[in-house]
C-alpha cells in the first residue's frame, strides 16, 4: 500500500474529475456535480451490480482486483457471487425509494476509489502476502470524520470525498445560494438560513450533509460543526466542583 498525503490525494481526486469533465464535454464551463454511476460506468469502464450484500444491512459494497467468489444472499439465502476484477458490488437496499441518496453516491465513488488507486498504483497492488482480495465498504467504514483505524480505508475515504465534493466546484456551489467562502457555524436552530443554505448545496452535489459537513471542516471552509448536537451551543456543562 503506498503512502499517500492529503495533498497526492487531492491531487488524485482533480485529476480524476478534470477527465471527467473532458469526457461529459461541458465546453470549458465547470460541471455542477460528479455523477458516481457515469464516472464508474463510462470513465473507468467498470460495472455496477447492485445485491443483497449482508443480512443486517452492514456491508454497504464490495469489489476485487481479481477473480474472487464473494457470499451474498437471495431472499435471506446465501448463495456466491463471483467478482471479476471489474465490478462494484453494492447493496441493493441503497437504491430502495427514502435511502439517502448521497449514501449510495458515497459507497459507490468509495468502491471506485479502490480501483482508481490500483490502476495508479498497479506494482504496490500486485498479489503477495499481504494482498487484500476483497475490499468491503461497510458501515462505520465509510465515516472517514472520525477514527480511522485502516489506514486503507482512511485514503480511499479522503480520496471519495475529494472526487464528489472538489474545492472549486464547493466554492461555486456556496456562491450560488449565497453562502460565505467560509460558513461561522452550521446550526439548524441558530442559524436556519446558513443551514437551509449548506442542505441546499449537499442536495446538488448529490452528497449527504454529514459528508459535507466533514468535507467543508476539512478544507477550513466551516469552523463551527454543530450538525449532529444544535443544542450543543447552549449547553451549559456543570463543573465538577458543582457535582459534590
Amino acid at each position: 500500500m503506498p503512502y499517500l498525503s492529503k495533498r497526492e490525494i487531492e491531487a488524485i481526486a482533480t485529476r480524476v474529475v478534470n477527465a471527467y469533465q473532458r469526457m461529459v464535454g461541458t465546453t470549458g464551463a465547470m460541471i455542477q456535480r460528479v455523477c458516481p454511476e457515469v464516472l464508474i460506468q463510462n470513465l473507468l469502464g467498470l460495472n455496477i451490480t447492485y445485491r443483497t450484500l449482508s443480512i443486517d444491512g452492514s456491508i454497504l459494497g464490495m469489489t476485487a482486483f481479481d477473480q474472487v467468489g464473494v457470499r451474498i444472499y437471495e431472499n435471506k439465502y446465501p448463495i456466491h457471487f463471483y467478482l471479476d476484477g471489474k465490478t462494484v458490488l453494492i447493496e441493493s437496499a441503497l437504491t430502495e425509494p427514502g435511502a439517502n441518496p448521497g449514501r449510495l453516491h458515497f459507497t459507490l465513488v468509495h468502491e471506485a476509489s479502490h480501483q482508481i488507486l490500483k490502476m495508479l498504483f498497479p506494482k504496490e497492488y500486485a498479489p503477495g502476502i499481504n494482498h487484500r482480495h476483497v475490499y468491503c465498504c461497510t458501515d462505520s467504514s465509510i465515516r472517514y470524520g472520525g477514527r480511522q483505524v485502516d489506514w486503507e480505508e482512511w485514503r480511499v475515504n479522503m480520496l471519495t470525498a475529494a472526487i464528489l465534493m472538489p474545492l472549486d466546484l464547493l466554492v461555486k456551489q456556496m456562491k450560488a445560494v449565497g453562502l460565505d467562502p467560509k460558513i461561522r457555524m452550521l446550526n439548524r436552530v441558530f442559524a436556519p438560513k446558513e443551514y437551509q443554505a449548506f442542505a441546499t448545496v449537499a442536495e446538488n452535489l448529490g452528497v449527504s450533509k454529514a459528508a459535507l459537513s466533514i468535507r467543508l471542516k476539512q478544507l477550513g471552509l466551516l469552523t463551527r460543526n454543530d450538525l449532529k448536537d444544535p443544542y450543543a451551543l447552549v449547553r451549559v456543562e456543570p463543573d465538577e466542583e458543582e457535582l459534590f
